[in-house]
């Protein structure tokens, strides 16, 4: 599965690729959404992300977090340039991972400035099974909160 937007630089393309290699190791026995997710958090932990809320909507494992990032970088580059341009490409890597050895669907970190469930200042991410034909689900269209709650 390639990402919905390719890395087109050199950095973004070795991001991507150190997701893609980090991946085999970070999900190395996950078989089910519940295990990657569950690593994914650590993941996102270990790097400073704040998860602000948990749940499972339609059999989609997500995510709500604060990204320390968010605004560095900003005045220079433009809003969210380091969450949403850069480090986004490793998390591509481990889309490409999880889609090839998994048959899982990551939905990278999106911004909840248009998804309606989530504050503005927030991401958050979905994690489920392929359907049978190996294509990708498409992301929650409900709030967290609306399924179980995990937290």
């Amino acid at each position: 599965m390639a990402p919905e937007d390719p890395p087109t630089g050199i950095v973004e393309r070795a991001l991507h690729a150190f997701g893609y290699v980090a991946a085999h190791v970070l999900f190395f026995g996950a078989q089910t959404p519940e295990e990657v997710v569950s690593r994914l958090r650590w993941a996102y932990q270990v790097v400073g992300v704040t998860i602000t809320d948990t749940t499972t909507v339609d059999e989609r494992e997500l995510t709500v977090f604060r990204c320390p990032y968010r605004r560095l970088g900003a005045d220079r580059f433009g809003a969210k340039w380091l969450c949403h341009e850069k480090l986004d490409r490793v998390d591509d890597g481990y889309v490409t991972y999880l889609a090839r050895h998994r048959n899982i669907d990551y939905q990278r970190p999106r911004d909840c400035d248009a998804a309606g469930f989530c504050e503005s200042e927030s991401c958050y991410s979905a994690v489920t099974t392929m359907d049978d034909s190996g294509r990708c689900t498409s992301v929650p269209d409900r709030p967290p909160g609306a399924g179980r709650s995990e937290r």
